[in-house]
């Protein structure tokens, strides 16, 4: 079976390194193919027990670093006709996939600037594709949620990934990507960034929990204050560290105490609830800070932003959250790490390190 998975144009390696980690370790046996520079890779895989299929699970996007989207029973097609595209993927359809019900056909293209070159072409093909799926016996119910999506991705006219996804292991998103719009208010453009992280890395519950409240926050490297402005807007009274100037805004809501101080060495007086992180620093530097703060009991949770070098990404990742047990303290059996590339990242990852749940008592 193939599987596809979308990332950011030009991490293309690391997901493919993150992809068969993630699918030997639920019992897949297989090898991927990176598919050029557009953010488009794949994972071709049987089950180690070929003889019972359902002893492998598939892997959800909301567990991989950097894979945004996965799309199932996946092909590639090439050599599109120019006067009957539609056609020729419907019939690829059939051959790939023994479901005939789906709940929505998705058109899109690679987050590149030439594949938005596709995206009024997607737009105008859409209907043709649907009558033509239509036309092989596919049939279109919106209301089965249980059905799954049909995604044609074009990296250019000539060439198209399909496959299938299940709401329960891909994104809500589509291409994986939150729209997000940004606040004319904010002072940067950084303020997504921790946005989406409450969006992708909190459940809903977790969000009403956690931050509709209120709360205590500690901002390290805050300057100009993107994700100071998140906090506020969520009501936290936030303790803002940095040499550099908070934005005036920020500082006139009352709601931000500005310490002009070195991030590293700043302690408060007392705990908070949550601290985050955004500082151009190496990752490991980053790491042994946050892991002091929860060893020193002065946080509940974080929310942070590790800088990644150029080579070598996933490995980093791995050796930090390896660096922040050691040196945190925690255990896995009671708290978690999450970690994602987020689409507002750019040569970096999101991390929150949260307590895990706890399980109600029957």
């Amino acid at each position: 079976m193939r599987f596809v998975l979308y990332c950011r144009p030009g991490f293309e390696k690391d997901c493919v390194s993150e992809a068969h980690d993630q699918f030997a370790s639920l019992g897949w046996d297989g090898y991927p193919e990176i598919h050029g520079e557009h953010g488009i890779v794949s994972y071709i895989g049987t089950p180690y027990d070929p003889e019972n299929p359902r002893s492998a699970e598939i892997p959800k996007v909301a567990n991989f670093i950097f894979a945004r989207h996965i799309l199932e029973q996946a092909c590639i097609v090439k050599e599109l006709p120019a006067a009957d595209r539609a056609t020729v993927l419907a019939e690829a359809l059939l051959k790939t996939t023994k479901f005939r019900k789906f709940r929505e056909l998705v058109l899109e293209f690679p987050d590149t600037n030439e594949g938005r070159s596709l995206a009024n072409f997607c737009k105008k093909f859409h209907p043709a594709m649907g009558n033509a799926l239509k036309r092989n016996g596919f049939e279109l119910d919106r209301g089965n949620h249980e059905a799954p999506a049909v995604h044609i991705c074009f990296i250019n006219y000539e060439t198209a990934v399909m496959g299938l996804s299940w709401k329960k292991r891909s994104s809500p998103w589509r291409s994986g990507i939150p729209r997000l719009k940004f606040p004319e208010d904010a002072p940067s453009r950084s303020t997504l960034k921790l946005d989406e992280a409450f969006l992708t890395l909190l459940s809903e519950e977790e969000r009403t929990e956690r931050l509709q409240g209120g709360g205590t926050a500690v901002d390290l490297g805050a300057s100009p204050g993107g994700w100071t402005y998140q906090l506020l807007e969520r009501s936290f009274f936030v303790t803002a560290v940095d040499n550099g100037k908070m934005a005036d805004s920020l500082m006139a809501s009352g709601m931000v105490n500005h310490k002009v101080e070195d991030a590293f060495k700043f302690k408060p007086k007392t705990a908070v609830d949550l601290l985050v992180c955004d500082m151009v620093e190496k990752p490991q530097r980053v790491i042994e800070l946050v892991a002091r703060w929860f060893k020193e009991q002065t946080c509940t949770w974080a929310v942070i932003n590790l800088k990644l070098p150029m080579k070598k990404r996933f490995s980093e990742i791995e050796a930090c959250q390896l660096a922040f047990w050691e040196q945190s303290g925690l255990t896995e059996d009671k708290f978690e790490i999450r970690c994602k590339q987020l689409y507002h990242d750019r040569e970096e990852v999101t991390l929150v390190l949260i307590p895990k749940a706890k399980k109600a008592r029957r």
